[in-house]
């Protein structure tokens, strides 16, 4: 990607990755070429708010550290564009267009959006994000529809999050005697150093999704040889295919299947789903800047 020239911003790009769990940043000269890369602390927009924003400052600061610059010298030249994940949403909106930044511009939009631009470089296509959270999305003529990623309470099911609290569920049954015999309470117990029931709940019950979506790893390997771990994971790989097939509506498209659980979930998918994928041309970073150049160069060209 070479950067668009003679814009009426500075020579530094970054491009912002926000997800449930971390928050990535990657700066870029004007030629597009890496020069820095940062990580911070969570950044779900919707669900974080004010930490979120905290966490995209983090990351920013980082990649331009990783850079040998600093920030103090170029925050004001700093081209900042974030795909974060709950941005569509109106209270979103509202917080980022409020933020009183140190940047020369922000721009942003949903993590799914910045994932299919660098996903596909630019061109139509469809993502399936497996990581703390799920999801689907179609880039198509500039528009983007979105399958699921509806959060931790209403939705995400084959999440790393939906898979922890499926596996502490179950685990709280099985302590009970009330679910199926498996090792589900023992392995679940042991990770979260709890003896008891009631400890566990002490412990997850006001959890964020990341620290259910630690355990999801070790659900895998239990499903190996456990028929309760391999009931969850069952259920997540039917979602999985359900969600991948209404989203390749478009027999053109390629897949891109990307998060954190994207290769653990890759045995599980259906012949005619994995058919499709194609690996990334760019990650989501260099895709919110591609956004970026986009929306500057209209503006640019307009007036």
């Amino acid at each position: 990607m070479e950067m668009t020239q003679n814009l009426k911003y500075g020579e530094y790009w970054v491009g912002v990755d926000g997800g449930g769990t971390k928050c990535r940043a990657e700066l870029f000269n004007e030629l597009g070429e890496s020069l820095g890369q940062g990580v911070g602390g969570p950044a779900n927009i919707a669900r974080h708010g004010q930490l979120a924003l905290s966490s995209i400052l983090t990351a920013v600061k980082h990649a331009v550290a990783d850079a040998g610059l600093q920030f103090s010298d170029i925050s004001s030249d700093l081209v900042v564009s974030a795909g974060l994940a709950g941005a569509y949403l109106d209270s979103s909106t509202a917080l980022l267009n409020g933020w009183h930044h140190p940047f020369a511009e922000l721009i942003f939009s949903s993590d799914l959006h910045t994932a299919l631009l660098g996903a596909h470089g630019g061109e139509d296509g469809v993502v399936m994000i497996t990581g703390t959270g799920s999801c689907a999305a179609v880039l198509q003529n500039g528009k983007v529809t979105q399958y699921g990623g509806y959060g931790f309470q209403l939705g995400d099911q084959a999440s790393g999050a939906w898979l922890g609290q499926m596996a502490a569920r179950q685990a709280l049954l099985v302590a009970d005697k009330l679910g199926q015999d498996s090792l589900l309470w023992q392995e679940v117990s042991r990770f979260y150093h709890c003896s008891a029931p009631s400890e566990l709940v002490e412990r997850l019950n006001s959890a964020l999704p990341g620290e259910f979506a630690r355990f999801a790893p070790r659900l895998f390997e239990l499903a190996k040889d456990d028929s309760a771990a391999a009931a969850i994971i069952n259920e997540g790989a039917g979602y999985l295919n359900e969600l991948a097939k209404r989203a390749l509506v478009n027999s053109n498209m390629n897949l891109v299947f990307s998060g954190g659980l994207a290769t653990a979930w890759r045995p599980y998918l259906a012949e005619s789903v994995a058919a499709r994928i194609k690996p990334a041309l760019h990650g989501p970073e260099w895709g919110a800047v591609y956004l970026a150049q986009q929306q500057l160069t209209s503006v640019d060209t307009s007036v």
